[in-house]
């Protein structure tokens, strides 16, 4: 019986050691899971400060451009004060720019200009051995001809970035897609310890919308350049979490560029030798045209920092330390729980906002009513229930009449205009709120009327809302003000019909009221009477 109790105590001492190293792994497990949760936050917190940092700096480009906008001729004077004015600010632009589209007739007048400043000033390009050199003739340049900081950035006053096929390419980007585009990380020699980028944003004689115009109209770019080294070390500075190695990197069109750095040799080699399994990659958003990514791993003194000798203790006193453990272990799941929820509610608020992005996504963001987009997936969805329920469809296609002339006339802002009251005229002669209207394209606008025996009516509705707006169209063919014209048909669709062909004809009864005249309402009879009968 002794020898039994002396077992059964054994072995009960055994399990209790079991139990608590294995608990006690258990709750080391935890911890690291709860420290990789904090690490990815601090992380983020740094990364956003990143991201504004980046987004502070491209809006001083917005705002320089603004300069060239509200004004036929910018000085050299007026740049540099307002230049000056931006970098006080910004200590982390190496320099602004004003680089204009220069064709060849023109470059003599540009450079004889800038010598009235610059005794020296030409148009150069670097050569093979990296030295300036007088730029050869092209077709175009993009010379450099404003320059703040000038002191430190002599060598960049005058030079054609468009012998320069890398940022060429960036600049070509930038003049057809109308909006700011980032180079690559390049080393200057102003800058040499130290990545840069180059930012371009173009600046056009007036507000071309098409990729023709916008090539035919450019006047040239204002640029920036950002120092990388210097605005990460700013969004370091403004978050209170040390001991984090990083390192940044351009990862656009897969192409992996290392930007930044701020581990020493020294301490890179003991991150490499080091065992922990702790490393985050955060994607930062895209920028005009680039994407970067953060790596980051935390140092020994940052994980220490977090570590808590609880799991220890409980491996080591075993079952004297049972309630100890039960308390820890119910304060550690406490704090995974609070943890998770934070995650549930992050993930409800990326929810949150993904629905409203993809209601910004059906809504026209001229007339803010549907778009096109919102039109399709509304008529296949009540087509369908037309079909299960037999009830009948119709369709209105409705047009501004002569609207080319109307823009023509009283210029583009007016007709965006015009195609907001249109809309919402057009709207409030919908009375059910399951009568659908969307922007289809250009001046022209549908309506989807469900479950409806009187097509007629609405359609006219529509018509009468417009012509109450009284919107004056002297140029019109039609009338002393702007009217639409509406084509209708109707349908009580089967399964053998094809909503395509039914679409087609009330486009086609469009075209009808076109050609009786415009400014009236035409009905596809002979489409509706057949289901009706």
């Amino acid at each position: 019986m002794k020898t039994f109790s002396l077992l059964v105590l054994l072995f009960a001492t055994l399990v209790g050691i079991v139990i608590s190293v294995a608990i006690g792994q258990r709750l080391y497990a935890e911890e690291t899971r709860t420290i990789e949760v904090e690490f990815a936050r601090d992380v983020d917190d740094k990364a956003q400060v990143l991201e504004q940092e980046v987004m502070l700096n491209i809006e001083v480009l917005y705002a320089l451009k603004g300069v060239f906008i509200s004004s036929e001729h910018v000085s050299a004077e007026e740049f540099k004060q307002v230049a000056t004015s931006f970098l006080l600010r910004h200590r982390n632009i190496q320099a602004l720019k004003w680089i204009p589209k220069v064709n060849s007739l023109a470059r003599p007048l540009v450079e004889n200009s800038q010598m009235k400043s610059y005794e020296d000033f030409e148009f150069t390009e670097k050569s093979h051995d990296e030295s300036l050199v007088t730029a050869k003739t092209r077709s175009i340049h993009f010379p450099v001809v404003y320059l703040e900081p000038f002191s430190g950035n002599e060598n960049a006053l005058g030079f054609d970035l468009a012998s320069d096929p890398t940022l060429i390419s960036v600049l070509n980007n930038a003049r057809d897609l109308g909006s700011s585009m980032a180079s690559a990380g390049i080393k200057l020699l102003q800058t040499s310890e130290q990545n840069s980028i180059y930012v371009f944003l173009p600046i056009y004689d007036g507000e071309p919308n098409t990729l023709l115009k916008r090539q035919e109209r450019l006047l040239g770019f204002v640029a920036g350049i950002f120092r990388v080294a210097d605005m990460f070390d700013s969004a370091i500075k403004r978050t209170w979490v040390q001991g984090i190695y990083y390192t940044l990197e351009d990862i656009t069109n897969d192409k992996h560029q290392s930007l930044y750095s701020h581990l020493s040799s020294d301490v890179s080699a003991t991150l490499h030798q080091s065992n922990s399994e702790i490393v985050y990659q955060r994607p930062l958003t895209r920028f005009s045209g680039r994407q970067w990514q953060i790596h980051a791993m935390p140092s020994e003194g940052y994980i220490a920092e977090r570590r808590t000798a609880f799991p220890y203790l409980i491996a080591l006193f075993g079952i004297l330390g049972s309630l100890v453990l039960a308390i820890y272990v119910f304060f550690i799941m406490r704090h995974s729980h609070m943890v998770n929820m934070q995650v549930l509610e992050r993930t409800r608020d990326l929810n949150l906002a993904k629905k409203k992005l993809e209601a910004l996504s059906m809504t026209d963001s001229l007339t803010r009513i549907g778009n096109r987009r919102f039109f399709d997936n509304a008529f296949e969805r009540e087509w369908q229930l037309a079909i299960r329920n037999k009830t009948r469809l119709a369709l209105l296609m409705i047009d501004i009449d002569n609207f080319k002339s109307y823009n023509d006339t009283y210029g583009h802002l007016a007709g965006d205009q015009c195609l907001v009251e249109v809309a919402q005229a057009i709207a409030e002669a919908l009375h059910r709120p399951s009568d659908v209207v969307a922007r289809y394209g250009g001046e022209e606008f549908v309506v989807i009327l469900p479950h409806t025996r009187d097509c007629l009516s609405p359609a006219q509705r529509c018509c009468a809302n417009v012509a109450a707006l009284n919107i004056a169209h002297s140029s019109s063919t039609t009338c002393s003000y702007v009217t639409v014209s509406v084509g209708v048909t109707s349908i009580i669709p089967t399964e053998s019909d094809d909503m395509v062909k039914f679409a087609a004809i009330a486009d086609m009864a469009l075209y009808k009221a076109k050609e009786n005249g415009r400014n009236q309402v035409f009905v596809d009879a002979e489409a509706i009477m057949p289901k009706a009968l």
